[in-house]
């Protein structure tokens, strides 16, 4: 697995202190983060680490993205077994995690760490395959709770981009003898002039070239993802209250009369999207005939090669089951996007 880090440069990590014969999977949830840090330091970060990592999703029912777990340091098959975890320690720390991060890091990567130049060393499948492990130092507890409080959206993405490309391994697989569907990705290349990935059991469900829209539909529980767009030279500027216009109007054509709910305002946050900048917008939306609701995952982007901005649009409804597993299913698939089609067949061809 290549695993890219794009906001924070990797110090170099000793291998004789990491090193193992990896031979099984890690365990768990994707969805829990596993914490190994000394009590002494804990006080000092713990509070700017949560705010960090464990983000709200915005659903009818208090969801996260993640949950962190401390866990005792005198256990560390916890830690070894863990899909995803983090040992956080100052340099100066004396206790179990400050003893390990200063084993474990070369003497080059605790010098940069001393002088503040790098807080965060990312590392893959130290202990078991299909893992993901952060340490986070600093000079100090305090230092490190600083970073953690200015920086701390960097650490979210480097487990969120981990997670995605771990779980999207899973989503596009093959299983029950089910795989991506590949030529539904192709006929919706040709015909729409944009590209997206599509698992195993999710279909085309409506829509056309001609009217701009895309309707992509799963069942048990229900999810859907449609991408609309329009052209840039066009009176559609982007703003919240703009998409939702849009949205709003889209779902009246296509989805029964749903709108974007009134009771939560939208959450955005800047992303990538295959190299492209995008807004990242969470809302709910509701269907006030049939008293229905649920989350919303949406993306807007420009491409000025094709002139186009796009709509890249993921709901589900999911009522009294936990929704951040789907909720994440959503984000992969829309994620895949790709207005640059040649591109989009080139990571195809890469991943093969």
């Amino acid at each position: 697995m290549k695993y890219k880090v794009h906001l924070l440069s990797v110090v170099i990590v000793s291998l004789l202190a990491l090193a193992c014969d990896v031979r099984r999977e890690a365990t768990g949830s994707y969805n829990k983060i596993i914490v190994f840090a000394d009590a002494a330091d804990t006080s000092a970060f713990a509070a700017s680490l949560r705010a960090a990592v464990e983000k709200p999703i915005v659903t009818p029912r208090d969801e996260k993205i993640f949950t962190i777990e401390f866990v005792d340091t005198t256990k560390l098959e916890r830690l070894t077994n863990s899909r995803n975890s983090i040992i956080a320690a100052s340099l100066d720390s004396r206790g179990p995690a400050g003893d390990f991060i200063r084993n474990a890091l070369s003497k080059e990567a605790q010098n940069a760490i001393a002088t503040g130049s790098e807080w965060v060393v990312a590392k893959e499948n130290i202990w078991a395959e299909g893992q993901m492990t952060l340490i986070l130092s600093a000079p100090t507890a305090e230092d490190l709770d600083s970073r953690l409080f200015l920086e701390g959206e960097a650490v979210f993405r480097l487990l969120n981009n981990s997670v995605n490309e771990r779980v999207s391994q899973w989503l596009f697989g093959k299983v029950f003898g089910k795989d991506e569907k590949l030529a539904l990705e192709d006929s919706i290349a040709a015909d729409y002039g944009f590209a997206i990935r599509i698992p195993r059991f999710w279909e085309w469900e409506k829509g056309s070239g001609e009217e701009r829209f895309m309707w992509l539909r799963t069942l048990e529980p229900e999810r859907w993802v449609f991408v609309w767009w329009t052209p840039l030279d066009s009176a559609m500027d982007f703003s919240v209250e703009r998409w939702r216009a849009v949205r709003d109007s889209l779902c009246a054509i296509y989805y029964e009369g749903d709108i974007v709910s009134e009771n939560l305002t939208p959450e955005t946050t800047g992303v990538y999207i295959g190299g492209r900048p995008a807004v990242q917008i969470r809302a709910l939306w509701e269907n006030p005939k049939n008293t229905l609701g649920g989350p919303i995952l949406s993306y807007v982007l420009s491409e000025p090669l094709s002139n186009r901005l796009y709509i890249v649009d993921g709901s589900l409804f999911a009522p009294i089951v936990k929704k951040e597993p789907y909720l994440r299913h959503i984000e992969i698939i829309c994620r895949s996007f790709r207005s640059d089609v040649p591109k989009f067949y080139e990571e195809r061809k890469a991943r093969k």
